[in-house]
């Protein structure tokens, strides 16, 4: 995985902010879609979050624990 600190920064920021504009479009979606098109919206979004977090994400962490979001460190410790 990436070694570089700066590279590996802007990726976590990255990351970060596109799974924050996934979500919020997940709750304009929820209040403008039908309840079908909502729950294969939100699948899909799980879906990509989810690939994101194991192909990319989590890898990136181990390397560079320092960037980890606080809040996966919480929910670390509850499972």
């Amino acid at each position: 995985m990436i070694t570089s600190q700066k590279l590996a920064t802007e990726v976590s920021t990255a990351s970060e902010r596109f799974v924050e504009t996934l979500s919020k479009c997940l709750l304009e979606a929820q209040s403008s879609c039908s309840p079908e098109e909502y729950e294969q919206f939100k699948n899909a979004v799980g879906s990509v979050i989810g690939a994101l977090e194991i192909s990319m994400l989590w890898p990136l962490y181990r390397k560079h624990p320092d960037l980890e979001p606080e809040n996966l460190h919480d929910w670390k410790n509850e499972t």
